[in-house]
C-alpha cells in the first residue's frame, strides 16, 4: 500500500504533463507584412547642419535616463557615481513638483504626476 499510492500519484502527473504538452497553441503567429515599415527610433542625436529646423526627437529620454547618462559621462567611481545619481534624481523630483504645483494639481495626484513626471 504504501508504494502503490506513490506510483499512481506519478503517474497522474505524468498523464497531465503529457496532455499539457500534447495541446496546440490556438494563436498561431503570422508575421507582418514586409512592405510595411515604422521609422526607426533613433537613440542617440542625429546632427544638424542649422541649415534645417530640428524636429521633435526621435522619443523621449526620461528624466532618470538623462542623469544616468550625465552621470556615466563622467566616469565617477561607484560612490560618487551613485551619490550624484541620488542628487540629480532628486532635483530631478523638485523640478517635477514645482510642475505640478505650478499646474494646481490635487495634493491627492501629485505623488502621480511626480512619478510619471520623472519617469518621462
Amino acid at each position: 500500500m504504501r508504494i502503490i499510492t506513490p506510483v499512481v500519484y506519478a503517474g497522474l502527473l505524468a498523464v497531465s504533463i503529457y496532455a499539457a504538452l500534447a495541446q496546440t497553441s490556438p494563436i498561431q503567429y503570422t508575421p507582418p507584412a514586409p512592405d510595411v515599415q515604422t521609422p526607426t527610433k533613433l537613440a542617440y542625436a542625429t546632427p544638424n547642419d542649422g541649415a534645417q529646423k530640428s524636429a521633435k526627437p526621435a522619443f523621449r529620454v526620461s528624466k532618470r535616463d538623462a542623469c544616468r547618462q550625465k552621470i556615466a559621462a563622467k566616469h565617477l567611481k561607484h560612490r560618487d557615481a551613485r551619490d550624484k545619481m541620488q542628487l540629480c534624481v532628486a532635483e530631478a523630483r523638485v523640478e517635477c513638483l514645482k510642475q505640478a504645483i505650478d499646474r494646481h494639481v490635487h495634493p491627492s495626484q501629485r505623488r502621480l504626476f511626480v512619478r510619471s513626471c520623472v519617469a518621462s
